[in-house]
């Protein structure tokens, strides 16, 4: 048990987890100032971040670490309905990474967050129709439900966790939390906060 949770913590690499919290900062911060034409740069800002974040994360899904790999959560497309049926057993399907819900709800999120970010863009540099931001709004919307579902589903899905580790952390021995590709977190970090300066001086 211990061994398994060790594994899933780390499988879980630095590059990951900096990418998506700040995923997670900018689209508050994009909903946060929607609607407020005084912040109108800081909610542009947040959504060039979010659609360079994304492209990091496809680039990274070929490039980096074993399970961030796209070759290694694509299979798991099929078997979704299988996990879904495991949950309602005694015996849910292990997965170390993404398990096949996790694989399907990242790739939507990352689809809509690509159209909402592509089509904001044409709002804001005025390029085509207005129909675009009718657009822009209706996929923003669906973000946000997107996210509200699986900010739900990750509470949920850690009750369960925590519950079956009970056993674990009674032992006292606690699994490592040592993440690696720390570099690149730390690259991602340096270019959002250079991109964040230079908007603020315009």
């Amino acid at each position: 048990m211990i061994h398994q949770l060790s594994k899933r913590m780390m499988s879980w690499d630095a590059a990951v987890m900096v990418s998506h919290w700040l995923l997670a900062i900018c689209f508050l911060g994009a909903v946060i100032t929607q609607d407020s034409e005084k912040f109108r740069l800081a909610h542009v800002t947040m959504g060039y971040t979010m659609f360079g974040l994304v492209v990091f994360r496809l680039i990274w899904g070929i490039i980096g670490g074993k399970y961030a790999r796209f070759s290694t959560i694509f299979p798991r497309l099929k078997k979704v309905m299988t996990y879904l049926r495991s949950l309602f057993t005694s015996q849910p399907e292990k997965f170390i990474g993404f398990h096949a819900v996790g694989f399907l709800t990242a790739y939507i999120l990352l689809a809509v967050i690509l159209m909402v970010t592509i089509s904001g863009y044409l709002v804001y540099e005025e390029i085509g129709p207005d129909l675009f931001e009718d657009l822009h709004e209706t996929l923003g919307n669906l973000l946000m439900a997107i996210v509200a579902i699986h900010v739900g589903g990750v509470l949920i899905h850690a009750v369960l966790e925590k519950i079956k580790a009970k056993v674990s952390l009674q032992s006292n021995a606690l699994p490592s939390r040592v993440r690696p590709y720390k570099w690149m977190a730390g690259i991602i970090l340096m270019a959002v906060t250079y991109f964040w300066m230079t908007q603020i001086r315009l």
